[in-house]
């Protein structure tokens, strides 16, 4: 078994088995997939939006301002641009085998009453690639599903928005939907199709008691539930009201450890893409345009004008969609949303063409002003260091929307956690170990370049006295330990998971020009007390090793360690309740790629280990930390 199979469960072991003998192609590609992101490649699943016929018309619908109806009894006026045809569907799915994609979601609109629904399955062939469906259900009895397995369909995707049949109906604006539905799962699952519920997520409505039996009756029946967020676009931008916030993303992520749900942000299959713009989906419209996700209306290449290889990298680029993040874009991001409003307020033929909408020319800061700071000062007002003139790897400002918080400094709650987690060798005292941070607070607060760093994020930390021969063997085998047990002890609610599988031992070094030998030489010698600051945020890997050169001689580029004793110390330093922090990298320590790179995670609320490929490349999400020892 090869180690993208041990990340499946049993069932999906199963299916990807029973795959094999059907159709042996679609299965070889699916199997490549963890191996094609684990090198940075993507394999977004493609949504075929080539009908928006519909027999609903739902409050939240997405494409209710692409449709026939909504253009003529609406706008009043008449889509003239050429749509999809059977020999575009054809080329499309053939440049998708060529990059090695998959997946293909048939979706619209209604797909049900499409009379061409037959021949557009063909057109991207069942042989070829693994088909999906979505639905209202409302056609889909027993005779409906058993066509669609034979036609080559290998799952369906079936709406249902509240477990309580009135609330779904109304919600809906279709009496008689719910039945409907529960009529669709049961005719599904007995013509062997795959099945998943998809269900909008309005505010508030993931902490309900409805949503909560929903997640138990998809648990019962041994199917998935997708959460999909409410967001202002299409005709829920009219409905603010609707529109998730962070609160109801985590009781989800939360519910994720019970029930079988999981929404677009979920890793799944041991990836972890975040917000899926372009890396995990894109949608094609009936014009041949591609967007980055169903509810952002802005195109980045039309497929007819620009071949989809070339979509996908321009879409990469872009600094909005491109870079990993761990918040929905259209549906949390409140910069991007505002953006996204403006540019479609007024707009008749959606999608925004690219070079309107998105563009080469984007930037997530081109409209900020750079914080205050002194002429020599190494840092900012924030307390973020600041990059070299010229430095290309990392943003010259950042609008701070992944940031870590400053927790409240308990230098005896410090103390004892170190002890008994990270153990007690030669530890001083906690009146000492106090008197030892502050003053390395004062050091830097009284040289003017360095001054500012005391008023941006730091958090003071121990390390028992060790010498370690192997970082990766110690990390593993006892500061992660350290790290999940001071995180769980004090946070009972809440888990520490370690996502990387692959054995540590032997894979690490220290990073050279780091200068993080001289905590390790330090650890060999006596305990340690150090301060460590999350501030080279937005930062590249490559781009932190260098500006620890030009920085004065006592900073140190954080690994392992130290990183691990300040969430020893304090457990809960990557927790917002209302918003997203960056992740921290381990910048000081180099593994078997240098394009890749371990770091902790948030994931709602709880704590993650993992690794990353990175490409040398800053992202708004970056952090890495600089350490000062006293």
């Amino acid at each position: 078994m090869n180690a993208p199979e041990l990340l499946l469960t049993a069932e999906e072991l199963a299916k990807r088995n029973g795959l094999k003998q059907t159709k042996p192609r679609v299965a070889a590609k699916l199997a490549l997939i963890a191996e094609m992101e684990a090198r940075g490649e993507i394999s977004p699943i493609i949504r075929l939006e080539k009908s928006y016929l519909c027999n609903f018309h739902c409050t939240h619908c997405s494409a209710e301002y692409y449709m026939d109806r909504h253009l003529d009894k609406v706008l009043k006026v008449v889509d003239t641009r050429r749509k999809m045809d059977m020999d575009d569907v054809r080329r499309l799915s053939r440049e998708a085998d060529e990059l090695g994609l998959a997946r293909f979601v048939i979706t619209g609109g209604e797909p049900l009453v499409m009379k061409d629904f037959d021949a557009v399955v063909a057109a991207i062939d069942p042989d070829m690639h693994y088909i999906v469906t979505d639905t209202n259900g409302w056609f889909l009895d027993a005779e409906q599903a058993r066509h669609l397995k034979a036609i080559g369909v290998d799952k369906v995707q079936l709406s249902l928005d509240s477990y309580i049949e009135q609330d779904h109906d109304t919600f809906r604006n279709k009496p008689g939907s719910y039945k409907r539905v529960m009529r669709a799962i049961d005719a599904s699952l007995d013509a062997g199709l795959n099945l998943i519920l998809a269900t909008v997520l309005v505010k508030g409505r993931a902490r309900t008691q409805e949503f909560r039996d929903l997640c138990q009756f998809v648990e019962n029946r041994g199917i998935g539930l997708y959460v999909s967020y409410a967001k202002p676009s299409g005709a829920c931008s009219d409905h603010p009201e609707l529109v998730i916030d962070k609160a109801d993303a985590d009781a989800v992520r939360a519910l994720e450890k019970e029930f079988s749900v999981f929404t677009h942000m979920t890793p799944s299959y041991g990836s972890f893409k975040g917000c899926i713009t372009v890396k995990g989906i894109i949608t094609v419209t009936s014009t041949m345009e591609v967007t980055p996700c169903p509810y952002i209306d802005f195109s980045i290449g039309n497929l007819r004008e620009t071949p989809l290889k070339e979509v996908l990298a321009r879409g990469m680029r872009n600094p909005w969609l491109g870079p990993y993040r761990p918040d929905c874009l259209i549906g949390e991001d409140p910069k991007f949303i505002a953006i996204h409003a403006e540019k479609t307020h007024g707009v008749s033929f959606l999608p925004v063409p690219w070079g309107k909408g998105f563009s080469e020319a984007d930037s997530v800061v081109a409209d900020l002003a750079a914080p205050a700071r002194a002429p020599a000062a190494l840092f900012d007002e924030y307390g973020r260091c600041v990059p070299e003139t010229g430095s290309g790897a990392v943003p010259a400002i950042t609008r701070r929307w992944f940031v870590v918080e400053q927790p409240e400094i308990d230098y005896a709650g410090i103390h004892a956690r170190a002890e008994t987690h990270l153990g007690r060798a030669g530890l001083p005292s906690a009146d000492e170990f106090a008197r030892r941070a502050q003053a390395i607070l004062a050091r830097l607060g009284g040289r003017p370049e360095t001054a500012d760093i005391v008023r941006g994020v730091g958090v003071p930390f121990l390390l028992p006295k060790a010498d370690h021969q192997d970082i990766g063997e110690a990390l593993e085998t006892h500061y992660l330990g350290a790290v999940r047990g001071a995180f769980e002890a004090s946070l009972p609610d809440y888990d520490f998971v370690n996502h990387v599988k692959a054995s540590l031992a032997g894979t690490l070094s220290v990073a050279p020009g780091s200068r993080h030998e001289r905590l390790i030489e330090a650890m060999a010698r006596d305990a340690v007390v150090g301060y460590y600051f999350p501030c080279l945020n937005e930062y590249s890997i490559p781009a932190a090793l260098a500006r620890i050169a030009s920085l004065p001689d006592d900073f140190l580029l954080a690994g392992a360690y130290d990183t691990c004793a300040a969430l020893v110390g304090n457990p809960g330093l990557l927790l917002r309740e209302n918003g997203y922090p960056p992740l921290l990298w381990l910048a000081a320590l180099a593994g078997d790629r240098v394009d890749a790179g371990l770091h902790f995670e948030a994931y709602g609320p709880d704590l993650t280990f993992n690794h990353r490929v990175h490409f040398g490349q800053p992202a708004e999400y970056w952090t890495s930390g600089l350490v000062v020892l006293g």
